[in-house]
């Protein structure tokens, strides 16, 4: 039996957040997933509960995707990050601040599907933050 998925999801839109669940939900039913409304709020979220996963929004009030990958990988955070944004002039920077993959919205749920796999395959423990 895999192990036990802890995903954050990260976005300011409710609705995003909800599509993302279904979408993490279906392909790890097991999976304990946390929302977060913005950047503050997932670092906390991320002390607490020592994600697999962070899916993350790039434009969020308070703090947005680009810090919120800075500061986890200068916090020497592993976990694997993918960053959504209707923006996809943002893809090279987040890339190199230490995000995973960037994935343009509107985004395909197959296509998106199938990056969760490869971002966070079975069998695997890929939890980082102080472990």
């Amino acid at each position: 039996m895999p192990p036990s998925r802890h995903v954050l999801i990260v976005d300011d839109d409710d609705a995003v957040r909800t599509v993302l669940a279904h979408v993490v939900a279906r392909l790890y039913p097991d999976a304990t997933i946390v929302a977060a409304a913005n950047g503050t709020e997932a670092l906390s979220a991320v002390a607490q509960q020592h994600p697999d996963l962070i899916i993350t929004d790039y434009q969020m009030p308070v703090m947005g995707g680009l810090a919120l990958v800075r500061t986890l990988r200068a916090q020497g955070a592993t976990m694997p990050i993918l960053v959504l944004s209707s923006d996809s002039s943002i893809a090279e920077g987040i890339h190199l601040a230490g995000a995973n993959a960037f994935v343009s919205k509107p985004f395909r749920v197959r296509a998106l599907t199938e990056l969760l796999r490869t971002l966070l395959p079975n069998g695997e423990e890929t939890r980082a933050i102080g472990q």
